[in-house]
């Protein structure tokens, strides 16, 4: 009798009730060891004449610091930066927490100026390169009441790629880069991602980031009301 009275007891412990254990959410801050991770460190174009510019683009995850060497320092653990090398170089981005420092490189080649380009007198008709010549942006109204679509125009003098940003004229940037091919000279319309679409009202700009630094007029914004 006392054995199944017992029974009975453990089985009231384990049966009444329910009991419920919580998941933890995740854990943004990587197990104590852990390196970071790089996950995008380039230079477009990775090769420009003298007096050109490139683009560096970085992602890292992981890092309390992350900075790039040549004279840059700290820098955010993902965006870009326009560079102006007067020779070829090398940049090295560290990623740094406290498991360990994680680094990785990319090259910019320069190409000297020539004999040509330093007389000016022997030049021969120059051959133009891939430019964007002109870049205006506007809204309009959406196909919903009530909201506005931020768009604008990019015009090129050929054909090439085309990166962009969409930023706050008081803010900095909004937007990751995106990129247009032109498969000729001309005009083409870019729109705001929906993703985009709830930024605050205010006046904002496109910037064209490549193949040469340009931005637009600004314009004022109107979220959905």
């Amino acid at each position: 009798m006392k054995r199944i009275l017992v029974s009975i007891l453990f089985s009231g412990i384990f049966l009444s009730g329910c009991i419920t254990f919580k998941i933890p959410p995740p854990n943004s801050i990587l197990p104590s060891g852990t390196a970071p991770a790089i996950l995008l460190f380039s230079s477009n174009p990775s090769t420009i004449n003298a007096g050109g510019t490139s683009i560096l683009l970085w992602s890292v995850t992981g890092a309390t610091s992350v900075s790039i060497d040549q004279g840059i320092g700290q820098v955010d653990v993902a965006g870009n930066r326009m560079v102006s090398p007067a020779k070829s170089i090398v940049y090295t981005i560290s990623a740094i927490n406290s498991g360990a420092t994680v680094t990785r490189s990319t090259a910019i080649t320069v190409n000297p100026a020539s004999s040509q380009q330093q007389s000016p007198s022997l030049l021969s008709p120059a051959i133009s390169t891939f430019a964007v010549t002109g870049v205006t942006a506007n809204t309009e109204p959406a196909n919903f009441a009530g909201c506005y679509t931020l768009y604008a125009h990019i015009t090129t003098n050929g054909p090439g790629d085309v990166s962009y940003m969409w930023e706050s004229t008081e803010g900095g940037g909004y937007s990751y880069t995106w990129t247009i091919k032109f498969t000729q000279a001309g005009t083409q319309k870019v729109t705001l991602p929906v993703e985009m679409s709830a930024l605050p009202s205010g006046q904002y700009r496109l910037h064209v980031l490549t193949p040469n630094d340009m931005v637009s007029n600004p314009t004022y914004y109107t979220t959905c009301r």
